[in-house]
């Protein structure tokens, strides 16, 4: 039997390697079913008909293709502009152009390669279909059993696919090789913009170091055969090649730009004429009208502003032209206070700012550049200096130049341009010429941006004036109006300070430490956090509870009392639109603190088992919180009574109300206790109250006529409303005396206690005037025992009174 099963293994061992041979490997494409094959070969040439679509439309690879090839020369010419040994001698500025010019390649570059990314994902996404489906109609045409008829539609298709294999290779390879370009110029753009970045940087560590020899030294040499014309050829050569391309790049903003400043001028001249109709009917303040006084001054402000705008990541020598030609504008607008404080400032700095935009192109001629660039700064220095002596000298002035942050900017000023002239004497122009030139765009730039603040602000008191909006401005004026205020001055601080900062050079260091600050991880067992995430929390978190409750107090007051809603809507959908938003602000500031959102299930399910052991009354009272808000029992301001409280609602929260007694206490009532226990509200229906008062008279009184004088009483009483009317009945005949009630209703349950009061004294009075006595309380004394020792002591009775005690016992 052994022997058997042995030939029986030897037998079978060959036709096991030949078994494994034939068995298809576990990636090769499955058969189609024979049922499914006529439906798969018309899904399948439809899809062959769109990549044949798909690879006919070369005109996309096209565009690329040429997109390519032009910015290719283009950076060319960058990179041979660039990699030129004389950078060293550009100034600051044109440094900074020439950086911005690479970063302008860069970000024309990648929009190309981002659409070169997709046309060739699109291609690769097809190649991988058609393998597929040219495997599995392979595989299908070789399926045994398979009828004549769908073995040839599997041929058929396997042929269609292949032919669509071969017409994708030339586009597939042609997209791949413009890829291997594009990333070639990548290359390309990431060495210009280093070399430009570094030399940036070179610059910026030269102003802590003597980058020449000293001035009197200079002039002993008299080194003067540099030539001129060379570095401002050099230095236009930089800025027009860039203005050129960055308009290039922006040539859909251009004509939309272009429209909007058209658009400007009549539309500021219909504001001027608006706001003299406001000033005229006492609804717009005079300010307005001075800063939309002169109009063509103001529309050229805007220009101005919207060129700026447009060119912040544009040329440097443009934007200087432009902020020189807005000083026009921006000296007709100035208020004369202003200008009276300023001095000759105002106008001396536009002669300034122009001279040392000029004297910067001349950084190619060193000492000529340094004689120059000195001149300036005296020049400035002098002005100033002259300001601040006169000043100090004391002259008669409305709005005195003496004032405290002028007189601190003007002695900053004055001591950076005496730090600017000395560094110039030294040897170190570097420092000297960012003093100079920071100082000057930095106060140029804050009176600029005065100006144009003051006619933004004109302009949207303009457009915003009129009877609603006054009604609106009245009303918010004190929550709305102050945050306006604030955030745009605070805008305004923040615009020149970024701007001053880049001025003085600064603000890359700056920036470069604060990211680091903010972006340090700090790392506790699993939780790692950072200060920007805390900063970014704290943040979003004002922001969405100000958001908040500034959209809860506008609907509350100004948009929701204007529907007709019932009652308690208003309030209701309020205070859900404020949870709402807190809701997803604080859900964006978490996100913004890096907070993955899908994390909460962690939380809620801590906080399941926090309600299952000790939160079971807060979320009672957040549950009942939402039942007060769609049920509407009560809204802020009804009268309500509850656990032995009785006040006026104030707040309606999700957690609790507050209720404030009559006697100025708060009182916090959850909600939860709301529901459960008794509550009684006064004003649920209306504002209108019953009260009733007990009036008792002598057996001898008529009861008719007393009823009829206290229902006359009542009727006529101040107050007392008319419907439902006062009634009178007689409640009583208690001994001695007869019962009445008089019950009368108020318009307004807060009224009810003083309109008791009255109604009481009319009664009073008029009862006493009916000659109807009310009884008066009796009370009899008996003696029943007196002491001995004390009764000879015991004083009779006065005379003329009665007594009503009995004599006390005689002794036996």
């Amino acid at each position: 039997m052994l022997m058997l099963l042995w030939l029986a293994l030897l037998w079978l061992a060959p036709l096991a390697p030949a078994a494994a041979q034939q068995t298809p490997p576990a990636d090769a494409s499955p058969a189609i079913a024979a049922a499914d094959i006529p439906a798969r070969a018309d899904a399948d040439e439809k899809f062959l008909l769109g990549v044949q679509r798909r690879i006919q439309m070369a005109d996309r690879v096209d565009r690329v293709e040429r997109d390519l090839k032009r910015q290719a020369a283009g950076l060319d010419e960058l990179e041979a502009r660039t990699e030129r040994g004389d950078l060293g001698l550009l100034s600051v500025q044109r440094l900074e152009s020439l950086e911005r010019h690479w970063q302008l390649k860069d970000r024309v570059l990648a929009q190309t390669r981002a659409e070169l990314a997709r046309l060739t994902n699109a291609a690769s996404d097809d190649a991988a279909e058609l393998a597929a489906r040219r495997a599995a109609w392979l595989a299908t045409s070789t399926e045994p059993h398979l009828s004549p008829v769908l073995v040839r539609r599997a041929d058929e298709m396997a042929a269609q696919v292949d032919r669509a294999q071969r017409a994708l290779a030339g586009p597939l390879s042609r997209l791949l090789d413009l890829g291997r370009k594009s990333n070639a110029l990548a290359a390309q753009v990431q060495r210009g913009l280093t070399t430009v970045v570094a030399e940036v940087a070179e610059q910026d560590r030269r102003l802590a170091a003597m980058d020449s020899q000293p001035l009197w030294q200079a002039l002993r040499e008299g080194n003067v055969r540099q030539s001129v014309t060379a570095g401002m050829r050099r230095s236009l050569e930089i800025e027009t090649a860039f203005a050129r391309d960055y308009d290039a790049a922006n040539a859909r903003i251009l004509p939309v730009l272009a429209a909007a400043c058209a658009l400007l001028l009549p539309l500021v001249f219909w504001f001027r004429r608006r706001a003299t109709r406001l000033v005229a009917a006492g609804q717009l303040g005079e300010s307005a009208l001075l800063a939309l006084a002169r109009p063509w001054a103001a529309w050229l402000l805007l220009v101005a502003a919207i060129a700026v705008a447009y060119g912040l990541q544009g040329p440097n020598l443009r934007q200087q032209l432009v902020m020189l030609l807005a000083w026009v504008p921006v000296l007709a607008l100035m208020q004369r206070r202003m200008l009276t404080m300023v001095g000759p400032w105002a106008y001396l700095s536009a002669v300034f700012y122009f001279v040392n935009m000029i004297v910067s192109l001349l950084v190619g001629n060193a000492l000529l550049y340094r004689l120059l660039l000195l001149a300036v700064t005296l020049l400035m220095l002098l002005t100033l200096a002259q300001r601040l002596l006169r000043a100090r000298g004391g002259e008669p002035s409305e709005h005195s130049f003496r004032s405290g942050s002028w007189k601190v900017v003007a002695w900053a000023a004055c001591a950076a341009l005496s730090a600017a002239a000395l560094s110039n004497l030294l040897g170190n122009v570097s420092l000297s010429a960012m003093l100079v030139s920071a100082t000057l765009d930095s106060s140029y730039a804050a009176l600029a941006i005065y100006a144009a603040s003051k006619v933004v602000v004109a302009l949207a008191q303009v457009l915003l004036a009129g009877a609603t909006m006054a009604r609106f401005v009245e009303r918010y004026s004190s929550s709305l109006g102050s945050t306006a205020v604030t955030i745009g001055r605070v805008l305004l601080v923040a615009a020149w300070l970024l701007f001053t900062l880049r001025s003085f050079r600064v603000y890359r260091p700056l920036s470069s430490f604060a990211m680091e600050v903010l972006t340090h991880k700090f790392q506790i067992g699993e939780l790692s956090l950072s200060l920007g995430s805390l900063v970014s929390f704290a943040l979003a978190t004002m922001f969405a509870f100000w958001l908040a409750r500034t959209i809860r107090q506008v609907l509350a007051e100004d948009v929701l009392p204007g529907l007709s809603l019932p009652r308690g809507v208003g309030n209701s959908v309020s205070s859900l639109t404020y949870y709402v938003v807190l809701l997803l602000g604080m859900l964006a500031a978490l996100a913004a603190a890096g907070f993955q959102i899908g994390q909460l299930t962690l939380i809620l399910g801590a906080l399941g088992v926090g309600i299952g052991f000790g939160l079971q009354d807060v979320v009672r009272s957040f549950v009942a919180g939402l039942i007060l808000m769609f049920e509407r029992p009560l809204q802020p301001g009804d009268i309500v009574e509850v656990t032995g409280v009785l006040g006026q609602v104030r707040e309606i929260g999700l957690r609790a109300t507050v209720v404030t007694t009559f006697d100025g206490a708060d009182v916090v009532v959850p909600n939860g206790m709301l529901l459960a226990d008794k509550m009684t509200n006064w004003t649920l229906h209306g504002t209108r109250r019953r009260f009733e008062l007990t009036v008792s008279t002598h057996y001898a009184a008529d009861p008719q006529r007393t009823m009829d004088l206290l229902l006359q009483i009542a009727r006529s009483c101040k107050g007392v409303a008319a419907v439902p009317a006062a009634d009178c009945i007689m409640i009583g005949l208690a001994p001695g005396e007869l019962q009445f009630g008089v019950r009368a209703w108020v318009h307004n349950f807060e009224d009810w206690l003083n309109v008791r009061t009255e109604l009481a004294l009319k009664i009073r009075n008029g009862l006493a005037e009916a000659g109807i006595e009310v009884p008066r309380p009796q009370r009899e004394v008996v003696v029943r025992h007196l002491p001995p020792q004390d009764a000879g002591l015991a004083p009779g009775p006065a005379a003329g009174s009665s007594g009503l005690a009995n004599d006390p016992p005689r002794p036996a």
